[in-house]
């Protein structure tokens, strides 16, 4: 029997951050961080007009809905009394941050606990991954405190990849949604080691 790379657990919880996520860029739909979440070009209300079960199915796929931008640089972990001095933010930036901070803190476990898994769900390099593992909780709350925002849809440029995610959802009939969701694992995969 072949083993999941992603145990349960860790899948659950993937599910609950990729529901939270859809949850953010609906309730941020046409306002100004619906764009600093690189929700364009009509792409958020593409999801937005996925029905509950759509969307549920949406987040099962094993790869993150969203993409963390973390800066690990020494210089750039500022400290929360810092980023909360120079912080001005709205109710929505506030809910970015706050997911930023769960995500960020669930890609620091799986990179410690499952590295593999981390690098395919979260799309980045072996060493990107690496380097993750090795910061303390401490400073990847930093790391995450200083990117506005943290994190963006992933994979928004790309002209096919949430077109044909999104169409295989809304139809997802004889194994569509299995070969669209084992496509997407796929290309994050290959797209993390260039």
């Amino acid at each position: 029997m072949e083993r999941e790379v992603l145990d349960r657990r860790a899948f659950g919880e993937l599910r609950r951050l990729n529901a939270a996520f859809l949850a953010l860029i609906h309730h941020c739909q046409g306002s100004a961080m619906a764009s600093r979440l690189d929700c364009r070009s009509g792409l958020s209300e593409m999801i937005a007009g996925l029905d509950p079960d759509q969307a549920e199915l949406l987040c099962t796929t094993r790869a993150a809905l969203f993409s963390l931008k973390l800066d690990t640089r020494p210089g750039q972990l500022m400290g929360v009394a810092e980023q909360a001095r120079i912080s001005g933010d709205s109710a929505d930036e506030l809910m970015v941050r706050e997911f930023g901070l769960v995500a960020s803190s669930y890609a620091w476990h799986l990179s410690q606990t499952s590295p593999m898994a981390a690098s395919l769900v979260l799309g980045w390099s072996r060493e990107r991954v690496l380097e993750l593992a090795a910061l303390s909780l401490a400073d990847v709350v930093r790391a995450t405190l200083a990117c506005k925002p943290a994190v963006t849809l992933r994979m928004w440029a790309h002209p096919r990849f949430w077109p044909d995610l999104l169409c295989s959802v809304r139809d997802p009939g004889d194994k569509g949604w299995e070969v669209a969701r084992a496509w997407s694992a796929q290309f994050v995969s290959q797209r993390s080691r260039k």
